[in-house]
């Protein structure tokens, strides 16, 4: 009786043993399938183990982590690549706008005889300002492809923010009276410090302001508050223009974004000085955001850590 309980022990034994071996053998033919799918760029497929061997589940458990990785990277070049066509598209329609403007001028200069000394000059000087244009389109091109390459931390220095901003608006003064702004300032009466880039900062500043007086002169005034919150420092900078449209906002920081004002062709920017501005907060440490009310205030708000 010993004799046959002990044959039938090892046979039950014997039959867990080439089962957990099949179902084992089973799970790394699921597991070499799967991979060979996910190799051949399935990356949609996941790793599905039913078992409670505790190796098996962690290495599928691992695999799925892989394949996520994987996904997202690709995902991400793929939107590096539609991104970089994008921008090339742009770029060259941007570039090709004022070239063909100014050689179109430069070429009725040359051939049209008939043209009288005030129609000559009048051509000329529209040649000239096409060409300050493509100009000032190539060197925001070269910053914000230098600022996008550069992954070096900029050297940051203990700043008086209120100092820098006064000496800013000092120099944008003759612009602002030429274009009937009254400047209202919100500063506080002892300086505030800041941690941060101080060439960075005054072509923040530039670019904010020099947007607000391309958009912002019907309104009649351009304003600058400065205040201190949670251990930072935030600036505003707005006007009282025409403002930003609801769906042109959440896109204007994107690279040559112009959103409608740009379809008035004297109010026209590059669609990149925005851009820098992003990337010159955020490489000091900072955010940005932007709020609008059409033709009631539009908002650029942006933050650096006190100093």
């Amino acid at each position: 009786m010993l004799y046959w309980a002990f044959i039938v022990a090892l046979l039950l034994v014997i039959f867990i043993v080439l089962f957990k071996y099949v179902q084992l053998q089973n799970e790394m033919k699921n597991i070499t399938r799967t991979t060979a799918e996910v190799r051949s760029g399935n990356l949609n497929l996941r790793y599905r183990l039913h078992t409670n061997h505790k190796a098996l589940s962690e290495l599928g458990a691992e695999l799925n982590r892989l394949v996520d990785y994987f996904q997202k990277a690709f995902e991400r070049t793929r939107f590096l690549e539609e991104e970089r066509k994008r921008m090339i598209a742009n770029m060259s329609h941007d570039l090709r706008t004022p070239l063909t403007s100014l050689l179109g001028y430069m070429e009725a200069l040359q051939q049209d005889t008939s043209l009288s000394a005030e129609e000559k000059e009048a051509f000329l000087r529209v040649a000239v300002n096409k060409g300050d244009d493509l100009l000032a389109l190539l060197q925001d091109f070269f910053e914000l492809a230098r600022l996008e390459t550069d992954d070096s931390t900029p050297d940051l220095e203990r700043i008086n923010l209120t100092e820098l901003v006064h000496e800013v608006l000092i120099d944008f003064y003759p612009e602002l009276t030429k274009a009937g702004l009254t400047p209202v300032i919100e500063m506080p009466d002892s300086p505030l410090y800041v941690r941060g880039n101080k060439a960075f900062l005054r072509r923040i500043m530039n670019n904010l302001l020099s947007n607000s007086l391309r958009y912002g002169t019907d309104g009649g005034e351009i304003g600058i508050r400065i205040r201190e919150q949670s251990g930072s420092v935030l600036v505003d900078v707005w006007d009282k223009g025409q403002g930003i449209a609801a769906h042109d906002l959440p896109y204007i920081f994107e690279r040559l974004y112009t959103g409608e004002a740009s379809r008035n062709a004297s109010l026209r920017g590059t669609g990149l000085g925005l851009t820098i501005v992003k990337n010159l907060v955020e490489k000091q440490g900072g955010q940005i955001t932007a709020h609008s009310a059409p033709n009631e205030k539009t908002i650029f708000s942006f933050n650096l850590m006190k100093s």
